[in-house]
C-alpha cells in the first residue's frame, strides 16, 4: 500500500498557521480496530510563497488481505512548534474500509485495494 500525501494551494493557509514558524508535517498512522499499528511522518515543511504546502514522499504500508476490512490509515497534519511544545493538528482525514470511511475516503480505499499497483490520487477535505 504507497501513501502519497500532496497539499497544494490549501485556502486560508495563513490563517491556520498560530505560531511564528509556519512549519506543517503530515503523520500517517496505520490503525487496525482503531489500534495505532505503525506510525510514520512527513518532513517539516515551510510553504512557498504562494502559500502552498507540498509533502512529496511516498510511504509504504505492508497489509496482509484479510487485514484490508479492519485497517483505516490516517492522514493528521501538524503545525510544527518551536521547542517542547506540543504541535498544534491543523486537521486530518482517514481513509479505510466502510468501518472507518465515508463517501470519497472509501472510495479510494476501495479502489486502491482492489489495484493495488495503480497510483490512485484524490483531494480529500481536512477535518478537525
Amino acid at each position: 500500500m504507497d501513501g502519497r500525501t500532496h497539499a497544494y494551494n490549501l485556502p486560508s493557509l495563513e490563517l491556520l498557521f498560530q505560531g511564528e514558524k509556519q512549519e506543517a508535517y503530515v503523520r500517517l498512522t496505520l490503525n487496525q480496530h482503531y489500534r495505532a499499528v505503525k506510525e510514520k511522518r512527513t518532513r517539516i515543511t515551510k510553504p512557498s510563497r504562494d502559500g502552498a504546502v507540498s509533502f512529496l514522499e511516498g510511504f509504504n504500508f505492508k497489509l496482509h488481505p484479510s487485514q484490508l476490512d479492519i485497517t483505516s490509515l490516517a492522514f493528521h497534519v501538524f503545525e510544527a512548534t518551536a521547542g517542547y511544545g506540543r504541535d498544534k493538528l491543523i486537521g486530518k482525514c482517514v481513509l479505510g474500509s466502510y468501518m472507518f470511511a465515508r463517501g470519497k475516503a472509501l472510495i479510494q480505499w476501495n479502489m486502491a485495494m482492489a489495484n493495488p499497483m495503480e497510483l490512485h490520487q484524490q483531494w480529500h477535505l481536512l477535518c478537525e
